[in-house]
């Protein structure tokens, strides 16, 4: 079998030797010789006949050539991915590697050498509580609770029916006639609808504020809510059918209305009563655990921002006290951007600091998986993927939309490369859970405004970060 040799020329760079001898690929080298014997159909000899000389002088040097690689690669993928390699990057030919001329007759051993660069010996220091973090608490305005509670308090509240009194919360019912030189119009148009008082405009609303039932009142229909269109006027006031509109059918503007009915929502009192029907479990009993949780609620995309930003600042700390400890092998790594990033390798070598401490960050989350003794499974990944394509449905779950959540999740699980992806995020999510229990976080109240604010700065950073990298991946985004 191939024999693989590591030579440390230092503790960042090494030299891989890979040695092939004859008799680790004679043998496969002629079995595929003879496949090709037998299936080859070459002018002026039978199939299955032509002389093995030939075929090595037709198709040896390819032959052999690919037998070789193939042998070269799994030796160097067995290595590099062991578990206990510590390489960065991928081998890279050394630069006075002579080229390799496969020779068919005279079957000879063959030695490949490689540089390969190596990770720092290190261990991750900032992970406990000496190390404090600013962590952006979003108030939650009183006001905003009030809003919900009173709104949960009306969705559980009855109508009834008040004779006068009218207020603005109200819902009147008013029964209306087209009116003609102030008089009610002969034959004119006749309605019926529903308006709530806060609605309507300023003028209109003063005076039904000092009505009662069965009173009348005048009015332009088309200005008596504010902010109404025509359309929505003869649609839903006056009720013209599609086949009014298209007819071209029109009334006057001013109408007399009788106050029909008068209906008020009493909202409910947050009784017992109210609390098991709204939440069976009975994990929330009284006024306050629900206060509680309607600020937990309204806070939830306010921290999801400041998990971000913290996450963040942790990589930023992390980086900067550790990096010290971490000196990485320059000039191979460069030379293996060149290779390995091809047209893109200019950008990534102009901003080479930043492509290094991504490396870094890169080997600081795996040495904290270790640590931790993070592991994933199936489930966890198919997780992932369900949340990620739950956010382009803006989390909604819509009806008959199981099935196809199933099928795209599937579909995500059939791609290596989103699995990894997948994988990478789930690994991130619980290395960030983690460190905010490990580390001192100072809670610093801030406004929903604010915290918005401090994450825009930080995408426009991002941003300006990848566009090092690809200015027109930000163009795209844009």
């Amino acid at each position: 079998m191939p024999n693989l040799i590591r030579e440390d020329i230092d503790s960042q760079n090494a030299i891989l030797k890979v040695v092939i001898g004859k008799e680790d690929y004679e043998t496969t080298f002629k079995d595929e010789l003879k496949k090709i014997r037998s299936t080859a159909n070459i002018k002026g000899f039978r199939k299955g006949k032509t002389p093995i000389n030939f075929l090595k002088k037709m198709y040896g040097k390819n032959l052999l050539h690919d037998i070789v690689t193939k042998m070269l690669q799994e030796e160097l993928a067995k290595e590099v991915n062991a578990e206990t390699s510590n390489y960065l990057g991928q081998p890279i030919p050394v630069k006075d590697q002579p080229p390799v001329d496969f020779e068919v007759n005279d079957l000879i051993d063959y030695e490949f050498k490689f540089e390969v660069g190596t990770a720092p010996d290190f261990e991750v220091k900032g992970v406990d509580g000496s190390v404090a973090y600013d962590f952006y608490k979003a108030e939650v305005p009183g006001e905003k609770i009030d809003e919900q509670i009173n709104l949960l308090k009306r969705q559980k509240g009855e109508r009834i029916l008040v004779e006068d009194d009218i207020q603005e919360e109200d819902i009147v019912t008013l029964k209306a006639k087209e009116l003609e030189n102030g008089e009610p119009k002969e034959d004119g148009w006749e309605t019926t609808f529903s308006v709530i008082v806060t609605r309507l405009e300023d003028e209109i609303k003063k005076e039904i504020l000092k009505k009662k039932k069965g009173d009348t009142v005048r009015f332009n229909i088309y200005k008596l809510e504010k902010d109404a269109k025509p359309d929505y006027v003869k649609k839903y006031l006056l009720y013209f059918t599609d086949a009014d509109i298209e007819e071209g059918t029109e009334t006057n503007e001013e109408y007399e209305a009788t106050i029909e009915e008068v209906k008020r929502l009493i909202p409910a009192e947050l009784t017992p009563e109210i609390f098991a029907e709204m939440f069976p479990d009975g994990g929330i009993s009284n006024e306050q655990e629900l206060r509680d949780l309607i600020s937990l609620n309204i806070a939830a995309p306010d921290e999801t921002l400041a998990n971000s930003i913290l996450y963040n600042d942790m990589r930023k700390k992390l980086l900067e006290i550790n990096k010290p400890d971490m000196p990485l092998p320059e000039g191979f790594l460069k030379r293996w951007v060149e290779v390995a990033y091809d047209k893109e390798s200019e950008a990534v070598l102009n901003n080479f600091e930043d492509f290094a401490d991504d490396m870094r960050w890169t080997l600081i989350k795996n040495k904290l998986f270790k640590k931790y003794g993070f592991q994933i499974d199936e489930a966890d990944v198919r997780e992932a993927a369900r949340s990620r394509i739950m956010g382009y449905f803006g989390g909604q779950m819509y009806p008959g939309m199981e099935d196809m959540l199933d099928k795209l999740v599937n579909k995500s699980m059939e791609d290596p490369n989103e699995v990894q992806r997948l994988a990478g995020e789930v690994l991130s999510n619980k290395l960030f859970f983690k460190l905010k229990e490990e580390v001192t976080l100072n809670e610093v109240p801030v406004s929903s405004e604010d915290l918005a604010k401090k994450m825009q700065e930080l995408e426009e950073e991002n941003k300006a970060a990848r566009a090092k990298f690809d200015p027109a991946a930000t163009e795209e985004e844009e």
